[in-house]
């Protein structure tokens, strides 16, 4: 019988606890937010010449949040033609051999961030010339021009721009 009134207050002491840590464990307010970092404009301008003499010519710019806000609805224009719900747009040689040579990329809203993607590598001896800017909030974060990149090259380069 000791031991039943034991074990019942073994237990009822255990539920107590459990009852005052949750009880106490909880407030009314919530812990503040941590402070968020600001969205962004970007605009990317990529300038290929010579696209012929390339293996391979590739630029991808992309553009979300933290949350699924930019689904289904335009993110980018190219040459100020707004496209679809694309969070990611790549474009390769093909777009470079005809008479547009230089392309540019604007969010139609703020992001959270974005990303500007290079890659090219060239063939049999000839030389293809690359130019890209991106500008985030109308400040220019990264402006390289007339890179040269032969065939003895791969060039690839990845930069991530997010808000500040």
């Amino acid at each position: 019988m000791e031991t039943t009134r034991t074990k019942c207050f073994i237990v009822n002491l255990c539920l107590a606890a459990i009852a005052s840590l949750v009880f106490t464990g909880c407030g009314s307010k919530d812990d503040p937010k941590p402070a968020g970092k600001g969205k962004i404009n970007m605009k990317f301008t990529v300038t290929v010449q010579n696209a012929a003499a390339a293996g391979q010519v590739d630029f991808q710019v992309m553009a979300a949040n933290h949350d699924a806000s930019q689904y289904g609805a335009p993110v980018w224009k190219m040459n100020g033609v707004t496209q679809n719900n694309e969070q990611a747009i790549i474009i390769s040689k093909g777009s470079f051999t005809g008479s547009t040579k230089t392309y540019v990329f604007e969010t139609v809203k703020a992001f959270d961030f974005g990303k500007l993607g290079v890659t090219c590598s060239a063939v049999d001896g000839g030389v293809v010339t690359l130019s890209y800017k991106a500008e985030v909030d109308g400040k220019v974060e990264t402006s390289v021009e007339n890179v040269a990149v032969t065939s003895a090259q791969i060039y690839i380069k990845d930069f991530s721009y997010e808000g500040k």
